[in-house]
């Protein structure tokens, strides 16, 4: 529960960092509408499902992780259609980063795509 604490703190504190940047920096292309539902039709429900929409006291910048623990994928979003510290629901999330589930490295879009390409449901 304490490293939860800590990696979703300092996710929540880079994030605030990044945010106190002029919003042009944040457009569409640099972190992406993405729906988390979408996400578990194509690649099943993650092991973990972890959000600090109702941690108390709730940050001020919502995060939301997926961990994919055979895969070590940790996929991260941030709440994205209410202003700082509002209370759920939150229906719009934006992509903040994949990386190996214990949050230690950053894995790039091809990285991703290999060790999920077994995961993928067939339509």
């Amino acid at each position: 529960m304490l490293m939860r604490t800590k990696s979703l703190l300092l996710k929540c504190l880079m994030l605030g960092f990044f945010l106190s940047f002029p919003s042009s920096l944040f457009a569409a292309d640099v972190l992406p509408v993405i729906d988390p539902d979408q996400v578990i039709a194509k690649y099943g429900t993650p092991d973990i499902i972890d959000s600090t929409a109702y941690d108390k006291p709730r940050p001020p910048i919502v995060v939301k992780e997926f961990i994919y623990k055979k895969e070590d994928v940790m996929i991260v979003f941030v709440a994205a259609d209410a202003p700082m510290g509002a209370p759920p629901p939150y229906s719009v999330w934006r992509l903040f980063g994949i990386e190996d589930a214990k949050g230690k490295r950053v894995l790039s879009v091809a990285e991703f795509k290999a060790r999920m390409a077994k995961r993928i449901k067939q339509p």
